[in-house]
């Protein structure tokens, strides 16, 4: 039975893309039992030529979340306005320690930050989560990785349709390939604009980036896995506040956030 939603602790390590990716972690799907999920924070761009030459950064951030527990993946201090490292909203300097959108330094090393998910062998396709979009800045919160299993083993990683909590204006296409093409027919998301994610110098709770997780199938042992039944297209009808509402009424949030580390450059 799904029982907790948990934002989970996590490992950061810096790394340069190569050929010889060896996946993220290992071992059978069990549920109840630990496993293994990676955010992978870059650019969106063409992976596949970049790797062999070696210079696409990424950073790689490594979970524990227990199989068919609904997850939330969350970075903490993730989200920040554009600009120099002195931009910051109605503070300062960026060193100002009481001003929430100075601490950022993660996203600062990316002109387009997107996020995938990898999973023992599987990854998923890439989705933006900041940046510029038809000319003013936004952001693509309310992510859902489904994890597809059967008899233990993780057949492929897919996004669930972002546009639940938002109209038709404020929804568009966000899957991307590793060639850094648009996948048109892939599954939307909603978009904010930077005024929404900012209340003086207080990020919205939903702007940070946090990659939710469920997963659907059967486990090793044959057990059927439901936590994809918590993901957002489910509650077409619902408003975000509802939808919260709803979940918070059933599942306990663990909020244990560990800070980030900032990466190096892409030389090799």
């Amino acid at each position: 039975m799904i029982r907790t939603l948990l934002a989970l602790t996590l490992l950061l390590t810096f790394a340069l893309v190569n050929a010889n990716w060896e996946g993220c972690g290992s071992g059978k799907v069990i549920k109840g039992e630990k496993t293994y999920i990676c955010l992978i924070i870059s650019d969106i761009e063409d992976w596949n030529g970049s790797a062999e030459n070696g210079d696409v950064v990424y950073y790689r951030y490594l979970f524990r979340p227990t199989v068919d527990d609904f997850t939330k993946l969350s970075l903490q201090d993730s989200w920040i306005l554009p600009g120099s490292s002195s931009d910051c909203q109605n503070c300062g300097s960026d060193n100002d320690v009481g001003c929430p959108s100075c601490k950022d330094t993660l996203l600062r090393n990316f002109t387009n930050p997107a996020v995938h998910v990898q999973s023992i062998q599987s990854i998923s396709y890439i989705r933006r989560y900041r940046g510029e979009h038809g000319g003013v800045h936004r952001t693509f919160p309310y992510m859902t990785a489904i994890i597809n299993v059967d008899k233990g083993e993780i057949t492929g990683i897919t996004w669930d349709e972002g546009c639940t909590f938002c109209n038709d204006a404020q929804c568009t296409p966000n899957t991307y390939n590793f060639n850094g093409a648009l996948q048109e027919s892939g599954p939307k998301s909603c978009y904010l604009d930077d005024t929404d994610c900012m209340n003086g110098d207080l990020v919205a709770e939903s702007c940070p980036l946090q990659v939710y997780a469920v997963w659907s199938g059967t486990d090793a042992d044959g057990n059927y896995l439901k936590s994809s039944e918590l993901r957002f297209s489910e509650f077409k009808s619902m408003s975000l506040t509802n939808w919260a509402d709803k979940i918070k009424t059933k599942y306990e949030e663990v909020k244990d956030y560990a800070e980030y580390e900032e990466g190096g450059d892409s030389s090799v």
